[in-house]
Parts: C-alpha cells; structure tokens; sequence
C-alpha cells in the first residue's frame, strides 16, 4: 500500500512515496518558464475554436473548446486512464487565468517537474479545451483546463465547459500569480457556487448512477506573490475567514464548496515557485473521504457525459459594452415603466424623452388621446375634451371638432376618430393640476354619500322593524328573531360576524346560509316546492319525506349528537297548531312573493342604472373592479359575510403565512381611493379630505396610505422649512 510521507521536502512531489522522497535541488533552482524566443506579435485568432490537440504521452484532450467529449465510452477512458475500472480514484482540476502556470503546477505538483501537460514560452500560446492525465500511484486523475481572461470570442461557452469539469471534480485548485487577489477569482467561484446549487446539484441527484457524488468540491486557493506578502492567519481570524468574508461583501454564495483553503506563497524575483505548502494541502483534502469519496472512472465518466449532454445548447454570445449609457444618461426614471430618460445629463429646455413604448398604469392616468388624421400624416397632436353632463366633445388643435358623442350610453372610449397612447410619467416632473373630468362620479358620490349617511343612521330601527315584520307573517312553529342570537347548527353569533339569519323550512330554527344550503320540499309544513332545510332536515326528509321532522322521529331515525340538540327545540304539533299552520304559511308565501317582487324591481330599476353610469362616470384612472378584487391595503377579498367566512375557513391552514387581514365580520365591499385609484376596504379608508391634483375640491374618501403620505411630505416639508428658511427666502 502507498504511503504518504508527512514530512515533505522542498518542491517535492505529491504523488512519490515514502521511500523514494528526494529533494530536486536544480529543480528548485529552475525557473518556472524558460523564455528564450525573441519578441514577436500576437496573432489574431479567428471566431472559431480550432480543435488543436496538445497532448504528450501522458495525457490527452478529454474535452475540446467547443464542448465536445473525445472519449466515447466508459471503457475508452479506463483504457485511456491506464487503470482498470475497479479502481477507486479522485478528480482534481485546476483553473485561473490564461498564462498563470496552470498547467507548470500540475506538473511540478504531481509529476516531479514531468512535462505531462505541455507547456510553451510562446505569446500565442495557452491550453484550448480540457486536457486528463492519470496519477496511478496516488489514484488521482489530473485536469487541466483552459485558462480564463483569454482573448477568446466564446467567452460564455468556455464558462459552460469550465463549470460542468468543475461539478465532477473532488478538490478544485484556483492558480493565480498576482500581487493581491482580483475580482475575476471571486466572481468565477461565486458563479460556480451559484451554478452547482441551482443545476449541477439537481442534474447529479437524479443521474441513476450508484456513487455519483452530488456535494461541491473542496476548493484551494493557491495565491503567489512577488512584492507584496500573501494572506497570513492571525490570532483574530484566519485567511479563509477573510475570504470568506470578502465573498459575502461582493454578495457571492459559496456555500455549495465542502471546503475553503488559502495557501500563500512570497517568490523572490529570481527564485522558483515552492509548491510545498499546495502539496501538504493537498494531502489533507485526499485523505478526507467524510465529503466525497473516491470512485471508479467509469462512474466519473458516465457523470461528465451526462452533463454535457444535458447543459449543452447553443448559446449567444455577446460582447460587452464599453460605453454604459448610464456614465452620461439622465438618470431620471419613468414612474409608471421604469426606464431611463436616454437624453444627456443636464439636458436644459428639452422634455425627457425615452423611444421605447411605456406601461400603462391607471394610478398614474398616463394616456393620452391623438387625433388619429393627424397621426397618419406623421404628427401627434393631443385632442382636448370638453365634458358636460350628456354629452362629449373631442377637439384637434388643427382639425377642429372631431367627435361629439352622448356621455353615458355611447363609449367616447370606442370613438373612431382618435388614437390613444401612454406616455411617459417623469418622476421629477410635477402632475398640473387637471380639472373636474369626472363630474358624473361627483354626483354619484353626493348621492352615495347621503344615503350611506341615512342608512348608518337608521340601520339599527330599521333593522329592527324588518325583523318585527317578519315575525308577523312568519308561521307559528318558526323561532321569532329577536331570540335568535346564535346559529343553531355551528353557534356562530349573527351580530359578530354580520352574518344573515335564515329559517328553516323543517323545524323553524334559525341557522346562517351555510348551514341551510339545501333546498327540498317539505310537504308536512305545506311546502310543496323547493324551499330552505337546514342539514338534520334534509337528512330526516330524505328517509321520510311526508313526515313532519320533529324531536320524537328525529330522535329515534338519528341518533348523533347534533341532530338530538336541533329537534329539542321543536315542539309536537297539536290539533289546533296543525289547522291553522296551512293559513300562517300562505301568509308568509305572500308575503316573501310581495318582498321578493318589490326588491327585484328596485333593483333593476335603480342599482342596474346606478351600475351603468358608475361604470362610464368613473375616472381612467380608478383600478377597475375586476382587477381590484382584493383591498390594496390589507389584502382582505371584497363580497359578503357568507363569502369571506367561507373563504377564512377554507384557507385556515394558510393564515399564518397569508398577509391578508383576518375575518372580523361582516361584508366587506370594495371602494375607490381618490387620490390613487386603489380599490380598498371601508376599514382601510376612513378618512376623508380634498385631493385637488384630481379635481376633488370636497372632502371625498382617501385610503390610509395616501393619508400617511401626505403627513410625511407634510411634516418633511415644514422641517426643511424651518431648518433653511433662508433658502426659501432666496427661491421666493
């Protein structure tokens, strides 16, 4: 068995064993690249990668620059690896930039200084692709990759091939030969990171391969120096945690690594690189098989190509842009799209201007009409209105009169003779004040208001006398309303949760609509058509339906708890009770066909045309109802007491994790905010007051958010008044 000498002498090879450890000393007095060649120029490379195969007796191209695998199968890279495929090996790759002695490392780090991985002295000269050599002393096979900051036009391809070697390697050794550490290694290994997360670690997960690892690669940093000194540990913190810490200041996650390491090395000007502290590292990370253990080239192979084959599609590569427009641009930012305004910065007596089409938003009322024979004659000219009650007349500054249509009934949004276009919202531009273009919802907001005022006002007598009403015509056996306080089914409270009392048909209890859904005759009360039953009702029915549901056939056709409790309120009917209860059900069959009747005509007669001129009256700029559906400010879904309670009962579990306001009762109907045109709650917009920027000069409904707005521009502009009163003065 190999054993490794813990003891290592200076330059000495990772892969000798015990007995044979030498110390080279004309290696170590060799420089590490010999450049005796005159100076010439560089070439130009072309656009295309050219397959150029650099390998020695040793080693060979495993993966050429355009990403194509040279080994066809498991077998051919056993053969080609010289070990049988029960061997068990590890993988470790190298990468840094393009001439930073990748590829000298690998050789003087694992072959004694043998040129395994060819080197040149050469400009133009540098490694093209991915290149394998196998240490079978150690079991260790050796990557050598393409450098990056190359001069190559398939940048981004590169990258690809780069992360894929790195997802099926074991120990990852980062070369850099620089005086302090450069962003290109951190962004390389932050992307890697990134990129084994979100893909590589999934991609292997669900290879069905046995022993194909699915955890990132350790990582050794290898940082030579010549004039300034490498990171060294101190008492306080050590060099990896000052890497680390540098990563989490430039927002790169290395968490997909099993480990960090930083090896630093000072090289004097004419002495040769010491690859003793990399080596003794690099025994730490082999002996460790607690992460990744070693396996058979076969199962490596068989990960690598199933990568390949599965990151492999076409990819655009695009050069980067030397000249960013935001160095010059104005930085002014349209509020309703987000663009930048593309003129210079200081543009003075210009409008801003961006070419690329705006998003409409109804908050900001950022469309505008054209007049559309203008339009085709190449100008863009905007159409003034002129709003009256009934009618609207549409203006061309050059054509004069081009549209007059009736306000209400026809659609001036349907008008043929003009284009509308949204433009731009500048958010250092100030919104002129735009007159009263809603007047209609002025007068429907007056209305709405007066009756909202009488119905707060009489909503409890009337409330009161509509439930003494009922009781008048309801039959003998139904509970009379004002004792009923609870649901008889689910005990829910009426007045709490705003819910609507209903009596069942069956046994004249008072249940809330979800528990009396059901509709069903009940011919023992001379109901013969379908009419409301509560649950125990309909269950009784269903077995008995010319049977009177009541607490003795109840009781003995039931025997559940609930079903006990709902008929011990029902009382058996005598001879006298059951001669009349035909006439108190007429009665009250008359009466819910004269209340029916009179609520139906109302509201056609008056909500059906209120809706109709709500909808053509209501300014741009309001969210319509069928995209506010839910409050802006607290999330709680718009409908009655019935919907919401159901809802909060079906999202229950979701609650804690919902930012919707919790059900507290009653309906919750949408309104309109006049300031910013969200819809939201009556509980979010109590407070009322002028928003003359929208032509509201009374007090009108403003949502909770505007208000706090306002307070904070309020109470910001008198500070700054009162800190530079100067200034003011000066501006005045």
């Amino acid at each position: 068995m190999l054993k490794i000498d813990k003891t290592v002498e200076c330059n000495s090879a990772i892969m000798e064993p015990c007995d044979s450890l030498t110390f080279y000393r004309e290696e170590a007095l060799r420089p590490d690249i010999v450049c005796d060649a005159d100076f010439r120029s560089i070439p130009f490379t072309s656009t295309d990668y050219e397959v150029m195969d650099n390998s020695t007796d040793r080693s060979f191209l495993l993966m050429d620059a355009n990403e194509h695998l040279h080994i066809a199968t498991p077998e051919l890279f056993c053969k080609k690896l010289h070990c049988p495929d029960t061997a068990k090996i590890k993988v470790v790759t190298i990468f840094g930039n393009t001439g930073d002695g990748k590829s000298h490392t690998m050789n003087h780090t694992f072959f004694k200084g043998e040129e395994v991985f060819k080197t040149s002295p050469e400009q133009n000269s540098c490694t093209l692709g991915v290149y394998a050599a196998m240490q079978n002393e150690i079991g260790v096979l050796c990557l050598d990759t393409e450098g990056l900051l190359s001069t190559s036009s398939k940048s981004n391809q590169r990258m690809r091939m780069l992360l894929k070697i790195l997802a099926i390697s074991d120990i990852v050794i980062y070369r850099t030969r620089s005086e302090r550490l450069h962003s290109d290694m951190y962004e390389f290994l932050g992307t890697a990171s990134k990129a084994f997360c979100l893909h590589f670690s999934q991609a292997l997960q669900s290879l069905s391969i046995q022993g194909s690892a699915n955890l990132g690669p350790a990582v050794i940093i290898f940082h030579e120096t010549r004039h300034t000194k490498p990171l060294e540990n101190s008492v306080e913190e050590s060099a990896e945690e000052k890497l680390r810490e540098k990563f989490a200041r430039l927002n790169y996650d290395i968490n997909a690594f099993s480990s960090l390491r930083y090896v630093g090395i000072q090289t004097s000007s004419n002495g040769s690189t010491d690859y003793n502290k990399l080596i003794a590292a690099l025994r730490v990370d082999l002996d460790n098989t607690t992460v990744r253990s070693a396996r058979q080239p076969s199962i490596i192979f068989k990960a690598m190509r199933a990568l390949n084959k599965k990151f492999s599609g076409e990819i655009v590569e695009r050069s980067i842009n030397p000249f960013p427009e935001q160095y010059f641009t104005c930085p002014i930012l349209c509020a309703s799209c987000n663009r930048r305004c593309q003129r210079s910065m200081g543009h003075e007596g210009e409008d801003h201007l961006n070419l690329n089409p705006c998003q409409h938003q109804h908050q900001f009322e950022n469309k505008v009409e054209l007049c559309k024979v203008c339009y085709n004659n190449g100008r863009e000219v905007i159409v003034t209105r002129i709003d009256t009650w009934t009618h609207s007349v549409i203006n061309c500054p050059h054509c004069g009169e081009i549209a007059k249509t009736f306000k209400y009934w026809s659609g001036t949004q349907e008008c043929d003779a003009i284009r509308t276009q949204t433009v731009h919202i500048w958010k250092d531009s100030n919104i002129s004040p735009k007159g009263p273009s809603h007047s209609g919802q002025m007068v429907l907001d007056k209305v709405s208001y007066v009756c909202e005022a009488l119905t707060n006002f009489s909503s409890q007598p009337t409330g009161v006398l509509k439930e003494w009403c009922a009781d008048k015509v309801a039959p003998k056996y139904w509970k009379p309303n004002h004792e009923i306080v609870n649901c008889f089914s689910c005990k829910k409270n009426f007045d709490k949760t705003g819910l609507r009392k209903h009596h069942c048909r069956g046994c004249g209890e008072g249940f809330c609509d979800a528990c009396s859904k059901h509709r069903m005759p009940v011919p023992a009360r001379k109901w013969f058509e379908n009419v409301r039953v509560c649950n125990d009702c309909r269950q009784f029915l269903l077995k008995h339906p010319n049977s009177m549901p009541d607490q003795e056939e109840q009781t003995t056709n039931d025997n559940t708890t609930n079903s006990q409790n709902h008929t011990a309120g029902s009382s058996n009917a005598d001879a006298t009770a059951a001669a009349h209860e035909e006439t108190d059900v007429t009665v009250r069959k008359c009466g819910e066909t004269l209340y029916n009747t009179i609520s139906n005509v109302a509201s056609v007669a008056l909500e059906c045309t209120k809706d109709i001129i709500k909808d053509t009256a209501r300014p741009d700029y309001w969210v319509p109802d069928s995209e506010a559906l839910s409050c802006h400010i607290c999330k709680m879904k718009f409908g009655t007491a019935e919907e919401l309670l159901a809802l909060a009962m079906s999202n229950a579990n979701e609650r804690a994790q919902s930012p919707q306001r919790s059900f507290k009762g009653g309906d919750c109907k949408r309104h309109h905010c006049r300031k910013c045109g969200q819809g939201v709650c009556s509980e979010c917009s109590k407070s009322r007051r002028p928003v003359p920027e929208r032509g509201w000069l009374d007090d009108v409904r403003v949502c909770d958010e505007c208000v706090s707005d306002n307070v904070n521009t309020t109470v910001g502009g008198s500070l700054s008044s009162s800190v530079a009163p100067a200034d003011d003065a000066t501006r005045r």
